[in-house]
């Protein structure tokens, strides 16, 4: 069963959810997202200790080959995919339920969901370019804070792009051309 994510709501204090498409079976199926219990203590603790440690290691400049380099940031872009899709699939939704929507209704998630799409396609193409941009840095400079800051665009591009299915992409080029 392959799932479309179609709409998201995500506001502020409330229970949001994602619609999902089977477009197969054309069904549909709601899923909520998993509550943020976030301790504000162990965030503002967490915080700083990432602050020090990024402050202990400012100076550290690794003298390695170029191609060692380029071996450091695949090894760290496989660990950011892996990570990527265990934290999806286990942390960001509860259990799925089957929803009953009319087509029309299926129709105008879709469109709500166009813009949230399109939003989500910059962010991906941003995170990717500043990913490119520090790992060059990083390729340059040695730097282990830019690999760090490299790595850390690419888990943000990778987490959006594991939301991007061809099939997602496909149906709304699919919409566009039916209202056109």
């Amino acid at each position: 069963m392959k799932l479309i994510p179609i709409y998201t709501e995500n506001i502020k204090n409330r229970r949001n959810h994602t619609i999902f498409l089977d477009k197969k079976k054309r069904t549909t199926y709601k899923a909520f997202h998993k509550e943020e219990k976030i301790n504000h203590t162990y965030y503002w603790i967490g915080f700083f200790i990432v602050i020090a440690i990024m402050r202990g290691i400012e100076s550290i400049q690794l003298h390695i080959p170029t191609a060692v380099s380029f071996g450091k940031i695949g090894i760290g872009v496989i660990l950011g995919m892996w990570a990527d899709r265990v934290f999806y699939q286990k942390y960001i939704y509860e259990e799925m339920k089957e929803i009953y929507l009319t087509e029309s209704m299926i129709e105008q998630y879709i469109d709500q969901g166009r813009k949230l799409f399109q939003f989500e396609i910059g962010i991906v193409v941003g995170c990717f370019l500043v990913f490119l941009v520090l790992a060059l840095v990083f390729i340059l400079d040695q730097s282990l804070v830019v690999l760090i800051f490299s790595l850390f665009f690419f888990v943000i591009f990778s987490a959006y792009v594991y939301r991007m299915p061809m099939a997602r992409m496909k149906l709304y080029r699919k919409n566009n051309r039916e209202r056109t």
